[in-house]
């Protein structure tokens, strides 16, 4: 099966307007380029994102320790993927010249692909992985004093009354930081189909197509492999379709009007508006559990920080007194050449001895 036969596989449809290569994709900066393998993955963040960056790095033969090793405020072994500073062979699309995306294309062979996923779903999955359950990074460094952060739940009321607190912000005059954060920015921002030549665009239930497209375009490369994806449980939640009032059904609906616009005729809503789940009490003690460690990272990655930082103001110091000692030295066998040439010339031997012996300290 070819890639340009995805297409038909897939629910996506895409434009016939689309480019025929990347030439001009020098903005797409969440874009993973792997060249050996002719691949392409436009990185939509809460669309089974961690799964595929791993699946990226196995690709690119990254090393998983040099992840895991990296201090910082991510809560598991998983998370730390996202820190772009480690990947090694993987640029983006805006760390390429123009010839080079020129040549990245569906007709020069290439894979080129991203994820898609109804956007209430997914601003109901980010808010829970990165509020509720008190992500080290955004619950209690980036947006800790935000006056609709969650509180730890005791029960259903205080979820759904805590999720439409943060709607109403991400709706409000204050939403725009939180919709410059790419878990909530809309996902036809992310894709940039004006400029990226897909090979495909996968719903998220797709994943499995999306694996046999690749491994079969990996076979055209002359690559097999045994590509699987992970899986990591990052929302204890699952969805209900109480956490959807009016209200905010009304605000999600306008703020992701782009992303319903083009590919709401892949989702059947309603029928979300029909479950109703039962949480157990075991889910909101998962919860507590998780926010009181993501707190204790982010104390601990503070205080890295704050070593770090002082480390860096005494090595600075160190090196300024090496300077010091160093220019104190010059001078200092300076002035033992000055005082030889001009006090010691015609003394007795003995007391020019002892002169010599009392400036070289022996």
């Amino acid at each position: 099966m070819s890639v340009r036969s995805a297409q038909v596989r897939g629910r996506v449809e895409l434009s016939e307007a689309r480019p025929q290569d990347a030439v001009n994709a020098g903005r797409v900066w969440n874009s993973m380029v792997v060249p050996q393998c002719k691949v392409v993955f436009v990185n939509v963040s809460k669309n089974a994102s961690t799964s595929l960056k791993w699946l990226t790095a196995e690709l690119s033969g990254q090393d998983p320790a040099t992840f895991h090793s990296v201090m910082g405020l991510a809560p598991t072994r998983q998370q730390t993927i996202h820190r772009r500073a480690s990947w090694v062979g993987v640029p983006k699309l805006t760390e390429l010249d123009a010839d080079a995306r020129a040549e990245i294309s569906p007709d020069n062979g290439w894979f080129i692909f991203g994820v898609i996923r109804d956007p209430r779903l997914r601003a109901w999955s980010a808010w829970q992985s990165k509020f509720l359950v008190g992500n080290p990074r955004h619950a209690w460094h980036k947006f800790r004093d935000a006056p609709w952060m969650p509180r730890v739940p005791r029960d259903d009321d205080d979820v759904v009354a805590d999720f439409a607190r943060f709607v109403e912000a991400l709706g409000g005059p204050d939403g725009d930081e939180l919709l410059s954060d790419s878990h909530f920015k809309p996902q036809t921002e992310l894709l940039s189909e004006d400029v990226v030549p897909y090979s495909n665009i996968y719903e998220v239930s797709e994943l499995s197509l999306l694996l046999a497209d690749l491994r079969t375009h990996l076979e055209a490369q002359g690559l097999e492999g045994t590509y699987q994806l992970t899986r990591e449980n990052e929302t204890p939640l699952s969805v209900a379709g109480r956490v959807f009032g009016t209200d905010v059904l009304e605000t999600l609906n306008g703020i992701y009007a782009g992303d319903i616009e083009r590919f709401g005729q892949l989702w059947d809503f309603d029928a979300v508006l029909a479950k109703d789940p039962t949480w157990s009490q075991e889910a909101f003690r998962d919860i507590a559990g998780r926010v009181a460690t993501g707190q204790r990272i982010a104390d601990l990655a503070l205080g890295a920080d704050s070593l770090r930082a002082n480390v860096r103001e005494l090595e600075k110091a160190r090196r300024a007194d090496q300077r010091e000692i160093g220019r104190l030295q010059t001078r200092v066998a300076d002035l033992e050449a000055a005082l030889e040439r001009r006090t010691i010339r015609g003394l007795p031997g003995a007391v020019a001895g002892r002169v010599r012996r009392t400036f070289s300290g022996s």
